[in-house]
């Protein structure tokens, strides 16, 4: 399961973040491809074994899936792929090219405010 290393560079990189910009993260958005060859299920699963006891424990993963286009280098269309079969629905070509869908990739962290500290007066 590739996914615990994923977890484990994702945990590194938020923790090396969190260091020039302290806070409380509640939530980790981020964006996979369908064709990254991650499944969100289990990269969630170990994420949540692996972060327990860093100040990551907390945390929720929220993933934004990126569907898998093509772009035709023939007439320039833009499409989605169905059944991995890379020919342009509109002119037929087989001259494309991957568009998205093998993203993996932080987008965002979410972090807690700080509750404010009422001072008192004398």
């Amino acid at each position: 399961m590739h996914e615990a290393s994923i977890a484990l560079n994702l945990i590194e990189a938020v923790e090396q973040r969190l260091e020039s910009q302290p806070g409380h993260v509640t939530a980790i958005h981020v964006r996979v491809g369908e064709l990254a060859g991650v499944s969100t299920e289990a990269l969630d699963f170990a994420f949540q074994c692996l972060s327990a006891g860093t100040p990551l424990a907390s945390a929720r993963l929220v993933f934004e899936v990126i569907p898998l286009t093509m772009t035709c280098d023939a007439c320039g269309r833009t499409s989605g792929v169905e059944d991995l079969v890379f020919r342009c629905p509109a002119c037929g070509s087989e001259n494309t090219r991957i568009s998205t869908g093998r993203e993996l990739e932080v987008r965002t962290l979410e972090l807690a405010e700080e509750p404010e500290v009422a001072h008192a007066s004398n």
